[in-house]
């Protein structure tokens, strides 16, 4: 239990933190109830681990495991060659564990799963969501207001230093959607997509970072050198154009996308974004 009623669960992994209130009071009892759930939501991915290292286009049979059903859902609605089901697990994770909150009788819900976050909301009011243009700085650096009318369920990040491998160069590629386990795909095949050939980018196979890797002989991105103005561009509209397709299929509402020091977005809700004065 941390200071403000919410609670805190590390194991393995995962760092999470679970926020849950029923009509505007919070509710810690059914935090940490979810919480100890939510470690037997990560179990079940470890029991079916070996079987998740290929592409989930690749996996033809539903799995049985609740969780591992939503990661593999996810990935092939995406329709990546590449995602395996492993490109959604934080996400899931984050998702079953809101849903659990929701059959508590929670009305509010705020599940942080590393960054991937899990939302339901059936109070009125709204939910202030921060940025960071850089996923590997704690700097918010613009929010944005979700309502309950959205629909929002989930949004995640990925990027250039983050938890998980990415093939592209984005700074931050921040996803909203109905459900955390499609923004998680989402994020991570957008900040794959913001990528451009260059001699300036090193990439290597990820066995040789982790021999763990779900994606062993896929090259990913290790470093990027100074790059020009027009590349940092191109790589932006690579990821914006596929974040557009995937808000035009409805899959996600929308994107932000950060390279370097210029941004980009998608999706009528980015409307709402607001730039935080970060000298307050």
């Amino acid at each position: 239990m941390l200071g403000d009623e919410t609670v805190l669960v590390e194991c393995g992994p995962m760092r999470m933190f679970i926020d849950a209130s029923v009509n505007g009071e919070r509710h810690p009892g059914i935090e940490q109830e979810a919480a100890r759930k939510s470690v037997d939501f990560l179990t079940e991915v470890a029991t079916a681990r070996n079987e998740l290292n290929r592409p989930s286009a690749l996996i033809y049979r539903e799995p049985d495991l609740p969780v591992v059903r939503e990661m593999w859902k996810a990935c092939r609605l995406i329709e990546s060659t590449d995602l395996t089901p492993m490109a959604a697990v934080a996400g899931s994770i984050a998702d079953a564990t809101a849903d659990y909150l929701a059959t508590l009788g929670a009305t509010r819900v705020i599940v942080n799963n590393g960054g991937d976050i899990a939302v339901r909301l059936s109070d009125p009011g709204s939910i202030s969501i921060g940025i960071r243009s850089d996923i590997n700085s704690r700097t918010v650096t613009s929010k944005l207001q979700i309502y309950r009318d959205d629909n929002v369920g989930g949004i995640c990040t990925s990027g250039l230093g983050g938890r998980s491998f990415t093939r592209g160069i984005a700074s931050a590629a921040v996803v909203f959607a109905s459900r955390c386990s499609l923004a998680d795909a989402a994020a991570t095949e957008i900040a794959n997509h913001a990528a451009i050939d260059s001699p300036k980018i090193r990439k290597i196979k990820a066995k040789h970072l982790d021999p763990d890797s779900d994606i062993k002989n896929i090259e990913v991105t290790l470093r990027v050198g100074k790059l020009n103005e027009q590349e940092i561009r191109e790589a932006i509209s690579n990821g914006l154009t596929r974040a557009g397709q995937l808000t035009e299929k409805g899959f996600i509402f929308g994107a932000f996308l950060q390279v370097c020091h210029l941004s980009g977005t998608c999706g009528a809700i980015m409307a709402r974004l607001e730039p935080v004065n970060i000298e307050q």
